[in-house]
């Protein structure tokens, strides 16, 4: 028979939390650097599938070129006569075949157990695509904003006309999609991060999606911002506001 005193100190220790493996510093880099890598790979398919609509749509001259420094591969339409709807094929089927890819790529490593690493990549890589597209939307919706939903705005006819429906548009996205990124980046951090409490939630969100996306945009979108710097600042506070207010 056990004795009390040796019972009740088992229960002690089973009632610590385990110390995570990896400092929190230390993943949170790892996470930068797959950020870095997968946000490269999803604006690769997101020009490749813009290139590939917009010769359907007829765009002739349409091609692909590497921004510096980063290399960033970016669609070049050239000039044009195509209606609203050849524009809009061109310009939004590459962001919404990026969401599809990244998606796609993380509940397949995810169903596959892939390697850690693996699976991180393919997060970063959803968290990176879907979180991209309420700021287009945002960006599309402010003065001087550029990007692939500002370019549509404007061969559409009336920019102006649409702004704050694309600002509504995006808060209304970023509210759902951010909620939904949480809850993947919990799942899957919880294998290396405390999950057993909101506060330790909201931070393995934080490492594993909203400092991984932030770090990406803004290297990758220094030399071609989708808006004023400022405004650019403020769309990618909102981003870590709602994963913020998302995580449960």
């Amino acid at each position: 028979m056990t004795p009390a005193w040796r019972a009740a100190g088992a229960a002690l220790q089973l009632a610590v939390p385990q110390r995570e493996p990896l400092s929190a510093p230390l993943l949170g880099s790892l996470f930068a650097v797959a950020g870095l890598f997968a946000g490269w790979l999803m604006l690769a398919v997101e020009a490749v599938a813009q290139l590939g609509a917009a010769r359907l749509a007829g765009f002739d001259a349409a091609r692909i070129a590497l921004a510096p420094p980063f290399a960033v591969p970016a669609l070049h339409l050239g000039a044009g006569e195509q209606g609203p709807w050849a524009w809009a094929a061109a310009l939004l089927a590459g962001p919404l075949l990026a969401m599809i890819a990244g998606l796609a790529v993380h509940l397949g490593a995810e169903a596959l157990q892939a390697a850690a690493w693996l699976r991180v990549v393919a997060f970063e890589a959803f968290a990176f695509a879907w979180l991209r597209l309420p700021l287009l939307m945002l960006s599309a919706g402010v003065r001087g904003g550029r990007g692939t939903l500002s370019l549509l705005y404007e061969h559409l006819g009336e920019p102006e006309s649409g702004r704050w429906a694309a600002i509504a548009l995006g808060l209304v996205f970023l509210w759902g999609i951010a909620a939904l990124v949480a809850w993947r980046a919990v799942t899957l951090g919880r294998e290396w991060l405390r999950a057993d409490g909101r506060g330790f939630r909201r931070r393995a969100v934080r490492l594993l999606a909203g400092y991984p996306f932030v770090l990406a945009t803004a290297a990758y979108l220094v030399d071609r911002p989708t808006g004023p710097l400022g405004w650019l600042v403020v769309i990618l506070l909102l981003v870590l506001g709602a994963l913020f207010l998302r995580t449960t």
